[in-house]
């Protein structure tokens, strides 16, 4: 598994016990218990306490029994809720900055609740797209110096459409599950090629070549120049140096390959090829497709990976010997579905963002950065995130 795996993982368990310790119904049950004179921590420590009574009451009269398949439902949910809540205190004890961070969140979440008028205020959405595709087609060819030309796009390997809605957008799994990234203005999607997969390889080559030249060098000159045993050092050590330089840097140029979706023009920029600028073009013309079996085999005929295809649908006339296609995704169908979906969903201005994007969003708040990091946040995106905590603090992100 890999470390972004493992991330996405360690993300949807937090998001998880947030959405479990931060319920609507929750929220407004703490909202409401206030008059009692009680802090949440003394009510909840009475309700454990009476809740653990109730289970020890009904193990004694009947021992040997898991009081969680109890016939009883009110034992059965008294014991499954105090299992939930050893979890979350072994959770807590294991993870004690996610756990800082919840409580946090959910301090926050009970505070831009009570502030009702703020939490659920309108605010003017004039910076959304609104064109209609014409118009926004005409921009795009301004853009991009020439006319479009259009293509039917065919395969034998990859027929399998994508859908370009998802059901809710509100449910699903969190950010990392869906391979992207937004800034509340810009959503991306990566490719395989480009020039920071390009930095990768050559750094590989450059690192593995100079030890394996090293070794060889050595042994060599060891035996027969025994005064010039400096020479491998000389030569290699450089390469490897420099390779581990572009290794590290290579996500320098990572905003170079990516697919960039402007829900406040409408318009999707396409990633730096190695030989051809970005065009510009509108998000109708972006279709997606996964192959007709499971997975796709290597050239090689060795491991086989999972890949889909981005396909513009219209690209411009200077674009005279190849029609751009662009390897994305790699996990499996579901996963490259979900993001084109995603994306998809993201442009239509009609209905409000998705809570699944809200860590994104509050993650480029707090950096103060757009998607790409070279610019700031989006402007028009900062009334809808606390300023101290750079938390989402309205109902809904338009």
């Amino acid at each position: 598994m890999s470390s972004d795996d493992k991330g996405s993982i360690k993300s949807s368990k937090l998001d998880d016990l947030i959405d479990n310790l931060v319920s609507d119904e929750d929220l407004e049950r703490y909202i409401a218990e206030q008059n009692d004179g009680l802090t949440h921590e003394e009510r909840e420590k009475i309700k454990r306490e009476n809740r653990i009574n109730a289970i020890n009451q009904w193990c004694a009269e009947n021992p040997g029994r898991d009081p969680a398949r109890a016939k009883d439902k009110t034992i059965k949910q008294l014991a499954l809720d105090e299992k939930a809540d050893l979890r979350i205190e072994k959770f807590t004890r294991d993870n004690p900055e996610e756990a800082a961070e919840i409580s946090i969140r959910a301090e926050n979440k009970v505070k831009y609740r009570k502030d009702r008028q703020t939490y659920t205020e309108q605010l003017p959405r004039d910076y959304l797209h609104k064109d209609s595709y014409e118009t926004r087609l005409k921009k795009a060819e301004a853009l991009n110096g020439c006319r479009f030309k259009t293509r039917t796009f065919k395969s034998k390997r990859f027929t399998d459409q994508y859908a370009a809605e998802l059901e809710s957008p509100d449910s699903g799994s969190t950010l990392e599950g869906h391979w992207v990234e937004n800034d509340g203005k810009q959503l991306a999607i990566s490719w395989f090629g480009g020039w920071s997969n390009l930095f990768t390889a050559l750094s590989f080559l450059l690192m593995v070549a100079a030890v394996m030249f090293f070794f060889v060098d050595l042994v060599v000159i060891g035996f027969v120049w025994g005064d010039y045993r400096w020479v491998p050092f000389a030569i290699y050590a450089p390469m490897f140096i420099v390779g581990f330089y572009m290794l590290k840097h290579r996500a320098i140029l990572a905003h170079r390959d990516n697919f960039y979706f402007n829900r406040h023009t409408g318009l999707v920029k396409t990633p730096h090829t190695l030989f051809r600028k970005p065009f510009y073009l509108p998000y109708e013309d972006i279709v997606c497709y996964g192959a007709n079996q499971r997975n796709v085999g290597s050239a090689r005929g060795g491991s086989r990976v999972f890949v889909s295809l981005m396909v513009p649908l219209k690209y411009p006339k200077h674009y005279r010997f190849t029609k751009p296609t662009f390897y994305v995704g790699g996990s499996n169908r579901d996963w490259d579905s979900l993001a084109y979906a995603t994306a998809m969903t993201f442009m239509d201005t009609s209905i409000p963002l998705g809570t699944h994007l809200y860590q994104s969003i509050e993650h480029y708040f707090k950096i103060d950065k757009d998607i790409t990091e070279k610019h700031g946040f989006p402007e028009e995106l900062k009334p809808y995130l606390d300023p101290v905590d750079c938390q989402v603090n309205r109902e809904a992100v338009w």
